[in-house]
């Protein structure tokens, strides 16, 4: 189980880093070590400006009951994530996961609301396997999914999965962080650093 929330996170990660650079799928364009050939949701197009963001609504609430943490330090970049799950790591409804660089600057907020993808016992771990987990965890649950990418201001909303249309915003870190229909993500974000001492 903790394997799988280490690939959870990771994917959610990748997630958010490919939807703030384009507005193409979060598709991973080169073998990652542990995670590659994860493809994790079909093309979607986000749109943006003031009506759109306005009219926005997430599928999933965010319930932040409980909470436990987990600190990731990967190697090379010495890049460090944290994530929080929402109400215990092995039954979260919500995860919350924020990336610092080396030098400890926040760089990378990702949300991921709804249920998370489970692997059954003894089926071994392979890209083919975890994509097949994420693609029917997809199909059968609604999600949204909320990412800051600090770095290059943009921000990204969306509810997929569910066998419902995906639905997606985009616009500025400071537009999306302070939807209050979202949360606002801002104070989710506060509320998470208290709780994990980052």
């Amino acid at each position: 189980m903790r394997r799988l929330a280490v690939i959870a996170a990771a994917a959610l990660a990748l997630v958010s880093c490919k939807t703030a650079a384009t507005t193409q799928a979060p598709v991973a364009s080169a073998p990652t070590p542990g995670i590659a050939g994860i493809r994790i949701s079909e093309p979607y197009r986000p749109v943006g400006g003031p009506a759109a963001l306005k009219e926005f609504v997430a599928d999933v609430s965010a319930d932040e009951k409980g909470g436990e943490c987990q600190v990731t330090r990967t190697s090379g970049s010495g890049a460090t994530v944290v994530s929080a799950f929402y109400p215990a790591r092995g039954a979260s409804r919500l995860q919350v996961a924020l990336t610092f660089d080396s030098t400890g600057h926040l760089i990378r907020y990702a949300e991921f609301r709804g249920p998370p993808p489970t692997i059954p016992r003894g089926l071994r771990l392979g890209p083919t396997t975890v994509d097949s987990v994420f693609r029917d965890n997809e199909a059968r649950n609604r999600s949204t999914i909320i990412t800051l990418d600090y770095g290059g201001d943009r921000g990204t909303a969306m509810n997929r999965g569910g066998g419902r249309p995906t639905t997606a915003i985009t616009g500025t870190v400071r537009e999306i962080e302070r939807l209050d229909q979202l949360g606002p993500p801002t104070a989710r974000l506060e509320r998470m650093r208290k709780l994990c001492g980052v």
